[in-house]
């Protein structure tokens, strides 16, 4: 007859899943090996489940207990983002911001906009959150970010939300291209180049391919990856070729160079908030700095960046 488990087993079962051991499992937990043996034995018992069998001298999961272990991961994972979600609202009140962001935007954008924001309010406390767009809605659901920043599309009926810069898309070449002379990279001059791009259901991805259709060039990818910073790292190695937004390229200043692109292709920014509650005044005021700083880039450093 099957009983109810407890957390003292699922903890033991996890350890071994872990460490390999009892022995192992008995240190992580600062505990016996026979406490580590026991809880193992009434898990068995009370889930009516073989969850090892003994291999060579040494404990081996069955299927069951790797199914088993499986769930009981994702369950601590979820234990985990709560002890975390918890730690940042004990740094929290009144002088407390949580922002999401893309990749990119946190190494290409934010930087500078928060060197500024905390010097006019030093005491505030800011969480700063990188991810793919998709996860960041999924937090910015959950009430976990006051505002996500990301160049991907937004589902504006969850959201407040607002393209608050659009930018034109540059190219990167490695330095010393055949193109270094180029004041502006035309697509025609890319053909035959290797070119390196985002997934396919990246956004500038699927414009790019509009772009490169337009002018009867191959649509194929030498090399596709999941992040901006990986292809300007790539780039600047020699590898390829590419067409990326702006504020990544920034950072890679002296590594590769950066020419704009035509035909154009816009880049915009978004911003999104909870739509059912007002942004706080710390928001107000972090919106204030990051719009002053994109009009301050916008008529010099992308520009100047933009023609190295």
């Amino acid at each position: 007859m099957t009983r109810p488990l407890n957390f003292q087993q699922i903890q033991a079962f996890r350890a071994v899943m872990q460490m390999g051991t009892t022995t192992g499992a008995a240190a992580a937990l600062n505990t016996t090996q026979p406490s580590v043996s026991r809880r193992l034995a009434e898990l068995q018992s009370s889930s009516g489940l073989k969850l090892f069998e003994m291999h060579h001298g040494r404990l081996r999961p069955t299927s069951e207990g790797q199914l088993l272990y499986k769930t009981v991961q994702k369950h601590f994972n979820g234990l985990e983002n709560i002890e975390s979600v918890v730690s940042i609202l004990r740094n929290s009140g009144t002088g407390a911001l949580h922002i999401g962001c893309t990749p990119t935007l946190g190494s290409g954008l934010l930087p500078q906009v928060i060197r500024e924001f905390r010097s006019r309010f030093p005491q505030t406390y800011l969480n700063l959150q990188t991810a793919a767009t998709p996860q960041l809605t999924d937090l910015l659901r959950q009430d976990l970010f006051d505002l996500i920043l990301t160049t991907g599309k937004l589902d504006e009926l969850d959201f407040e939300t607002e393209i608050i810069k659009t930018v034109p898309a540059v190219c990167v070449l490695p330095p010393g291209h055949r193109l270094k002379d180029q004041s502006t990279v035309h697509v025609e001059a890319l053909r035959g180049e290797p070119l390196l791009s985002l997934g396919e259901m990246d956004d500038l991805t699927i414009a790019i391919k509009a772009v490169l259709a337009a002018h009867d060039m191959p649509v194929d990818f030498a090399i596709q990856t999941t992040s901006s910073i990986t292809i300007c790292a790539l780039v600047s190695a020699g590898i390829g070729v590419a067409i990326v937004n702006p504020y990544v390229a920034s950072t890679y200043a002296g590594q590769l160079l950066v020419k704009p692109f035509e035909p154009t292709i816009d880049v915009p920014v978004r911003m999104a908030m909870p739509a059912h509650t007002a942004p706080s005044l710390l928001s107000r005021h972090f919106i204030d700095v990051l719009r002053a700083h994109l009009d301050t880039i916008a008529g010099s450093a992308l520009d100047v960046s933009a023609r190295r």
